[in-house]
């Protein structure tokens, strides 16, 4: 019976997860094309300053300790990069480091939002993240996706997946796939130019 019931739910969850990759590409797609910033040449994602403004989507997670907070509450004062994980992701444990090393340098003047998936990875529990973080060493702020919320208003299909937000809460590139450690810091340039600089050309 509860298997039945996970069945269902999982269902659920891949419905509102494909609805929401259609939303999401609809809007995103009106302006300049966003991707590209995963390993991408410099300046082959488009013209980002011709794209529409579009509205981050907010969505609620949980800390390590249990609180429940929303992406709203780390909107509209500093730049965001949101990434989206597991720890049974094979390319997300890859580019995890250079994660870390932006955090060191740019945290206190970027939200850095690194959102586990759960068992929306396969095979993913809330005991191999925190096994594998504490393993790691990473000290960047984790959250937990609460019910494929997050990556259903986002409508992430795979992992890794990285939303570069800029300070007024508006989504500037994202990076579907793994990022190199170049197109992180273009992602972090486009959103925060001031602070961080643009990566040296190929």
């Amino acid at each position: 019976m509860n298997s039945k019931r996970n069945l269902i739910l999982l269902a659920v969850a891949l419905i509102l997860v494909l609805g929401g990759a259609a939303l999401l590409y609809s809007r995103l797609s009106a302006g300049a094309n966003l991707s590209g910033v995963g390993g991408a040449p410099s300046g082959s994602q488009g013209d980002s300053s011709a794209a529409q403004t579009v509205a981050a989507p907010s969505f609620p997670m949980a800390t390590p300790e249990g609180e429940e907070i929303a992406l709203s509450d780390l909107l509209g004062d500093k730049p965001v990069v949101l990434n989206f994980w597991a720890s049974t992701c094979p390319p997300c444990k890859a580019e995890m480091a250079d994660f870390q090393t932006a955090y060191e340098a740019y945290g206190d003047q970027i939200h850095f939002v690194m959102v586990n998936v759960g068992d929306a990875m396969q095979g993913e529990t809330r005991e191999k993240a925190d096994a594998y973080l504490e393993e790691s060493g990473f000290t960047f702020p984790v959250y937990f996706d609460l019910d494929y919320q997050g990556i259903t208003a986002y409508g992430v299909t795979g992992f890794p997946h990285t939303y570069f937000v800029d300070g007024a809460g508006n989504l500037q590139l994202y990076a579907p796939g793994m990022i190199s450690a170049a197109g992180l810091q273009q992602g972090l340039h486009a959103i925060a130019p001031e602070l961080v600089p643009a990566p040296p050309e190929a």
